[in-house]
């Protein structure tokens, strides 16, 4: 359900809450405020939420330190979606974060009309392992296919952002194969592109996708591996 979701705003000045609480007001949702980056980590170490909106840069605090907090293994919010909100002098540098603890940003202007639909998706994804899996991917219905190696970022039940060195914009749908150490065979099946990635504004040039179809028991051996793993380590959604 999109509604009454808990959301945990970071570090605002009033009149840029009362933006954001504008902007969402019609959708229930419920709004926690914090003034400080400490005064959020204590708040969500305390429980879940199911996004945070977090100012950048942070008054008193890096940013980089508040992500790897929120995205610690004993973090209730370390699945948490989250965004940053900035003006576009720091929009640059808040893009960096993308895949390191943030997964969106968004401009204060863009928020009236933006925000909603930025947090749509993220209450939908399921909570992502940080994991180098080894993979290949090729264009579906092309005459003469082109397999380009990638890898891996991180991985959910729902999708993955993948490291690869062209662009593919979306909503290009790919065949992929996973080669998880430890199977004798990869996990193959067919992905949809739902972001792309561009190094300069972000870490690393790649393409965030939906899973469309497995093949075989695919999605269930695959959910399998994301258990053992995640109680061993931990990510962030992108």
């Amino acid at each position: 359900m999109e509604g009454g979701r808990k959301l945990l705003m970071v570090g605002f000045e009033r009149a840029t809450k009362g933006c954001v609480d504008e902007s969402l007001a019609p959708l229930g949702h419920r709004l926690v405020t914090a003034g400080s980056g400490a005064a959020a980590l204590r708040l969500a170490f305390r429980r879940h939420y199911d996004a945070l909106l977090v100012s950048h840069p942070m008054s008193g605090a890096p940013t980089s330190g508040f992500l790897h907090a929120v995205r610690n293994p004993e973090s209730p919010c370390r699945t948490s979606g989250l965004v940053l909100l900035t003006t576009e002098k720091w929009r640059r540098e808040a893009e960096s974060y993308v895949g390191r603890g943030a997964n969106r940003v968004l401009a204060m202007e863009e928020v009236p009309e933006a925000l909603p639909e930025v947090l749509r998706p993220l209450f939908q994804v399921a909570p992502r392992v940080a994991m180098r899996i080894p993979s290949r991917i090729e264009v579906i219905g092309q005459a003469f296919p082109r397999r380009v190696i990638c890898e891996t970022v991180n991985i959910s039940t729902t999708g993955m952002l993948l490291r690869v060195p062209h662009s593919v914009p979306p909503p290009t749908e790919l065949r992929f194969e996973l080669f998880i150490p430890g199977l004798e065979h990869p996990i193959r099946g067919e992905i949809r592109v739902v972001r792309q990635s561009r190094q300069g504004r972000e870490a690393y040039p790649g393409i965030a996708v939906t899973f469309s179809r497995f093949e075989g028991g695919g999605g269930e051996l695959l959910a399998l591996q994301l258990g053992k793993t995640s109680g061993a380590s931990s990510g962030s959604p992108s």
